[in-house]
């Protein structure tokens, strides 16, 4: 890959705020949004784990539906693509393709969806991992997945397709791992809350890292949803779908960190999964990055 283009890759766990991300990023002068991509491919590509549905599965039923009539197709990349036929092999060729006009291709998805095809990750990029306390990222994922689905009783008994069985920390943990022994010994790692405790402190920190050029003008935006027009993907169209987006899509700027929640307070399954996932997370978060200074 010969061409200048600046290719930069951030991995994140479900709900750690990368979607509000992606959109201040989207104000960088000649970049390129791509929106998850994998998750293209996890959910529609011809190596989806789609649930039987039926009036055993009425869950799979629903997701069925929503998968088929519920999101807006859009031609993905330079290939024209729809993303009932994306393969892993297909996205690697998009995220590797030129785009003449750009200056930046910024890439953001989560690591259960690659599913540890770690042969599939595109080559010239800088990677990044973006985390979150799991009280507030499990407690808010269960929220979020009982919004789509209605009722059920532990996040533990869904299909693998909606959620990952190492609750997404592990997975990106392993992912991190990976990119460190044969990519980049020293990946950028940056945590949720210092993000919204100091948005330009960490912003400038990690686009310097990044090589993304930074103003202060990215601490703020316009609210409303236009911005998506300009992403290669089809996930985020499911702000027709999901209250959270929404409420992305409504931001004007960073909002305030909210107090981790007692780990006694969060539901049985929550706890759970959090007890499994703070090994992981604890790891992560001893690398992160702090304001102008490095990683720790």
């Amino acid at each position: 890959m010969a061409d200048e283009l600046n290719r930069v890759f951030l991995w994140g766990i479900p709900r750690s705020l990368t979607t509000v991300f992606i959109k201040c990023l989207s104000y960088v002068d000649g970049i390129q949004i791509a929106n998850q991509l994998y998750a293209d491919a996890h959910f529609y590509g011809p190596d989806a784990k789609l649930p039987v549905g039926g009036p055993q599965d009425p869950m799979g039923s629903k997701m069925l539906e929503l998968l088929k009539t519920g999101y807006k197709k859009s031609p993905l990349g330079t290939s024209g693509s729809d993303s009932s036929v994306m393969s892993l092999e297909s996205i690697r060729g998009i995220l590797e393709a030129p785009y003449p006009d750009k200056k930046v291709l910024f890439c953001k998805d989560q690591a259960q969806f690659l599913d540890g095809r770690y042969d599939m990750l595109p080559r010239g990029f800088k990677y990044s991992f973006i985390i979150r306390h799991p009280h507030k990222a499990i407690v808010s994922f269960k929220k979020h997945l009982l919004g789509y689905w209605g009722h059920f009783t532990d996040l533990r008994s869904l299909s693998s397709i909606l959620f990952p069985p190492g609750c997404g920390y592990k997975e990106l943990y392993d992912l991190f791992e990976y990119v460190r022994e044969n990519i980049d010994p020293s990946p950028v790692i940056l945590d949720t809350d210092d993000l919204l405790q100091d948005p330009a402190g960490i912003l400038s920190t990690y686009c310097s890292k990044m090589g993304i050029p930074y103003s202060d003008k990215l601490l703020s935006w316009e609210a409303g949803e236009d911005i998506v027009d300009q992403w290669i993907g089809t996930m985020i169209t499911m702000v027709n779908h999901a209250e959270a987006f929404k409420q992305v899509f409504a931001s004007e700027g960073f909002g305030a960190p909210s107090p981790v929640p007692e780990l006694e307070s969060l539901p049985n399954d929550v706890q759970a999964c959090v007890r499994d996932s703070m090994q992981y997370y604890e790891h992560l978060h001893h690398l992160k990055i702090v304001a102008n200074t490095g990683n720790q």
